[in-house]
């Protein structure tokens, strides 16, 4: 009986060590994805902050009652860009996102998905999806987050809806990672509101130079340049968004992974020494048996 519990036992440890493996490439395999995951979307952050300002600059100068600021009146439904991951295995990086835009959301909204985790999700919800398209979200690229916002931004256009959010998991640390919504339309929440920040010394002066600066002239027209801007904006938006995301999944798998590691290595060091205790029980069974054996002789 001893014999067949050591056996079980020590299948056991196999099958642990086997899972333990597996759990660690995981791990190696996130964190070399996390780092290139964080290196482009910090390449990618100056070039859209640019834009931002350029579009603050063409808006000071007269344009704000262009079709891509302001929302109509009548367009009361918003449109969720939901970026989320393309497996499991990372810990409640997912689900953390989803529960976020199900607080939100309401009746009359649609969806784009990004991810097939994402896909997945809302396929079986009862809110419009404009486009299945986006999947997996390691293929969505900035050509691909380009047609996506050239999607939202026809829909803003249009009337089809008022708001345009994108939900994503920002990467806070290697160990935090928050669920947060970003709104993209109408521009004027963010783009036209100035920041607020007290000036001293330096930065007054600067501020005065600047004042005193000719303004910039746009070619063909404010208007044209804006145009074109707000599209690669968004699409750059979302596209950081997407490079974010990943890194927030990459870093979310790896710390899943190491608890994986850490709870395997518990379970193999309990496992051995319950097959120790019940090699010792069953050595000191023969033992007595064999004492036991002699004194009846």
């Amino acid at each position: 009986m001893a014999g067949a519990n050591m056996k079980a036992i020590k299948s056991r440890i196999k099958s642990v060590e086997s899972t333990r493996q597996i759990t660690k490439a995981m791990e190696l395999v996130a964190s070399s994805k996390l780092r290139r995951a964080k290196q482009q979307e910090e390449a990618v952050k100056p070039y859209y902050s640019m834009l931002l300002d350029t579009i603050r600059d063409i808006v000071r100068v007269g344009c704000e009652r262009h079709p891509l600021i302001n929302a109509k009146p009548e367009a009361t439904a918003t449109c969720y860009v939901v970026i989320a991951g393309d497996r499991g295995l990372a810990g409640g990086y997912n689900n953390n996102l989803f529960r976020l835009v199900r607080e939100q959301i309401k009746d009359g909204d649609c969806v784009i998905p990004v991810g097939k985790k994402s896909v997945d999700y809302y396929s079986k919800q009862s809110y419009a999806i404009l486009s299945t398209d986006f999947m997996p979200a390691a293929d969505v690229g900035i050509a691909q987050s380009h047609e996506i916002g050239s999607i939202v931004c026809q829909a803003f256009r249009s009337g089809k809806v008022g708001r345009v959010v994108v939900a994503y998991t920002e990467f806070a640390s290697m160990l935090s990672q928050i669920p947060k919504t970003l709104e993209l339309f109408p521009l004027e929440r963010d783009v036209l509101r100035a920041e607020q920040t007290k000036k001293t010394g330096r930065e007054e002066m600067e501020s005065e130079k600047l004042k005193l600066q000719p303004d910039t002239i746009y070619e063909p027209s404010p208007e044209a340049v804006l145009e074109t801007v707000i599209p690669q904006y968004v699409s750059g938006m979302i596209f950081g968004a997407v490079c974010e995301a990943a890194a927030s999944e990459f870093a979310a798998r790896r710390t899943a992974m190491n608890a994986a590691n850490k709870n395997a290595d518990a379970m193999i060091s309990d496992l051995t020494l319950r097959y120790n205790r019940a090699r010792q029980a069953m050595i000191t069974q023969e033992i007595t048996e064999i004492i036991a054996g002699s004194e009846a002789l």
